[in-house]
């Protein structure tokens, strides 16, 4: 079967969602498909030398950072946001008057993006798509399949087709997170417009929260029958033999916490409570204090990650406050031999959701997002000392199998 693979991003940067994209990348080439990666040269994250360059697949990949990008970029080193000024004694509660390097700051970004108007619906996207829609293959491939994040790795299939660039039988569309309603962001009516076109422009469309599928049908009903969840595949996973804890119980929470969307801190004071090492690895907007036994990291390479995260005889998932979006971290985890730490969060329903489907797998400790509820599924976890098989549902090889299978 031939299979062309499409994403805006460059599958070799630090993101979460790039790990999800090789692991897709993995489960085609498992299954015996002839495959070509159309994607971006370059985008935004750390090089990471440990994400995977596949060599029985045929890379074309094009430029995604502009002139305007790198202009940008050099007028915010010129001109960098200060440190804020500690408050005179009386004024916490003061409004402070801007620094001069932050009037400065202002002014060249307004004037920037005065001459640079960016593009309302992929302004990060733009360069990338004006550059890979010069893509023009000869053959006729059997399925597409386009995966975001960015969307655009969507619009840039449709607009191949338009031009006559890009021929097939069956195009999926992979929306690991939705666009309009995503958690993290607030979007203007066009979004959702556009995201609307293009779902009507895929022959299937699949969704790796069976919540966001719920939640997606009910805003795209015309779309619905086009929909279906299918798990994230693990790019990764260890050995099948059972992992023996004899050690210190220790756990690992590794992924970025933002408080917009996940709530950390009460597993945090139930580690620290409880007197147990912790791992904490990821980006946050949350300032948590480390101590002798609670290392806590911004975001690493895998390389890094990996080493920690054999420290740790327990992971950790945490879910979403709401929107019922699965941080991908979890099928990476379900992979693995180790424990893992269920915390579920959101509304009543979104946690039923998730312990529905999440049950069927027998893999996991489930606690509500309390200190107490925390805390005594730690202690349960420590009582039982039990081995886990990894799920090989989530291996690429079968996830990949499900999709062609469709």
């Amino acid at each position: 079967m031939k299979v062309l693979y499409v994403t805006g991003s460059c599958l070799t940067r630090n993101t979460s969602a790039n790990m999800s994209h090789n692991a897709f990348v993995q489960g085609l080439l498992e299954n015996g498909c002839e495959l070509d990666i159309l994607s971006a040269a370059e985008s935004w994250g750390m090089e990471d030398s440990a994400l995977p360059v596949w060599e029985k697949a045929r890379y074309f990949t094009y430029p995604s950072v502009s002139v305007q990008d790198r202009l940008r970029l050099s007028l915010r080193g010129k001109a960098p946001a200060p440190a804020s000024a500690p408050a005179a004694p009386g004024t916490a509660d003061a409004p402070k008057r801007p620094g001069a390097k932050a009037v400065i700051r202002q002014l060249l970004k307004k004037a920037f993006y005065r001459v640079f108007r960016p593009d309302p619906l992929y302004p990060l996207e733009k360069e990338w798509l004006k550059n890979a829609v010069k893509f023009n293959s000869e053959e006729h491939y059997d399925l597409v399949v386009s995966n975001s994040s960015p969307a655009a790795s969507h619009c840039l299939v449709e607009k191949l087709r338009e031009k006559g660039r890009l021929r097939f039988d069956r195009w999926i569309q992979i929306w690991e997170d939705p666009w309009s309603h995503d958690l993290y962001g607030h979007y203007p009516p066009a979004i959702e417009e556009e995201e609307h076109r293009l779902l009507r422009a895929a022959s299937e469309i699949a969704y790796v929260s069976p919540l966001t599928l719920m939640y997606q049908k009910q805003y795209f009903p015309d779309c619905a029958d086009k929909m279906f969840c299918i798990p994230l595949p693990a790019l990764r996973y260890e050995s099948d033999a059972a992992q023996d804890r004899t050690n210190e119980l220790s756990f690992g929470y590794f992924g970025d916490y933002y408080s917009a969307a996940r709530d950390l801190r009460p597993f945090y004071e139930a580690v620290v409570a409880a007197g147990c090492r912790a791992y904490i690895y990821g980006d946050t907007d949350l300032h948590l204090e480390r101590s002798e036994k609670v290392e806590i990291s911004p975001r690493v390479t895998l390389d890094r990650l990996k080493a920690v995260q054999e420290k740790a005889s327990v992971l950790v998932h945490l879910s979403n406050l709401r929107g019922g979006q699965i941080p991908g971290k979890i099928y990476h985890y379900s992979v693995t031999s180790k424990p893992i730490l269920f915390i579920l969060d959101g509304s009543k329903e979104e946690k039923e959701a998730l312990l529905r489907f999440f049950s069927q797998y027998d893999r996991y400790c489930f606690c509500d997002n309390s200190v107490n509820n925390i805390r005594l599924t730690m202690e349960r976890i420590a009582q039982e000392n039990r081995m886990y098989a990894p799920v090989k549902d989530f291996y690429p090889e079968n996830i990949v199998k499900q999709l062609l299978a469709r």
